[in-house]
């Protein structure tokens, strides 16, 4: 409990599939994680086993790939109605395939200023990975960053997965600064290589924290592709261009 600093939200501690309960059909869910770092190590896949049994879809923002096989589970039982902005699992991919899931491939910033502008519904919930939750209620996150802060900022209630992997000291590494929304956006404020622009934690509204889950579970390794063994050979038709004699356009 010691990582918990903020007075009042000890009460809010509970266990994965708790806080999976809180979950509601039709929701609009933003996740921490970026390529399988600082990712929901437990409540997405407490979801997962919940819609297993029961029919209940979301739709899932992320600000990249999520580990765990997260991805898998959550479409192997028909969790996800829509997700973005990127994944790489094959298991999720088929079922976007096969139009179960829709899908939007885009980059993760064009992600967060849609849900900026109103073009994406408010996240309903957002669950977000973190070393501590500091005196004044804000969230130390771990081995990641990407769109949890306009998460954090956005969603009508958070669900916060404390993982005790992660050591304390992680405080202080990040630098956290959230862009002014247009029209008022102003230049970002880096001039120098070691410019330090925002603050090491992630401010939160305290009361707007739903429950609290402690993990303790390392970031997925990714998954290497090993390297081919054999060359590939290409018919000579194809190599044909290379005969040609490119001259610029006059």
């Amino acid at each position: 409990m010691n990582r918990i600093k903020a007075t009042g939200l000890a009460d809010k501690v509970m266990d994965a599939a708790q806080a999976a309960g809180l979950f509601k059909d039709g929701m609009v869910v933003g996740a921490s994680g970026f390529t399988k770092s600082g990712d929901s190590k437990a409540v997405l896949a407490a979801l997962a086993e919940r819609a297993a049994s029961e029919d209940i879809k979301i739709t899932l923002i992320t600000g990249a790939s999520l580990g765990q096989d997260t991805d898998a589970k959550l479409a192997s039982a028909h969790a996800l109605q829509k997700r973005m902005p990127f994944q790489a699992d094959p298991v999720l991919r088929r079922h976007i395939n096969s139009g179960d899931v829709l899908f939007i491939d885009q980059h993760l910033s064009e992600s967060v200023e849609l849900l900026h502008n109103h073009y994406i519904p408010r996240l309903d919930i957002a669950v977000i990975e973190a070393a501590l939750i500091t005196e004044d209620g804000s969230i130390v996150p771990t081995t990641s960053v990407g769109n949890t802060v306009s998460f954090a900022a956005m969603a009508k209630q958070l669900i916060i997965e404390i993982n005790t992997v992660v050591s304390e000291d992680v405080q202080g590494i990040h630098d956290i600064f959230l862009p002014e929304d247009y029209p008022r956006r102003t230049s970002i404020p880096v001039n120098v290589p070691e410019a330090r622009i925002g603050r090491t934690t992630i401010p939160i509204d305290p009361a707007r924290v739903a429950a609290i889950v402690y993990t303790n579970v390392q970031d997925s390794p990714a998954d290497i592709v090993p390297p081919m063994r054999k060359p590939l050979l290409l018919p000579v038709t194809s190599l044909s261009f290379l005969k040609k004699k490119w001259r610029p356009a006059v």
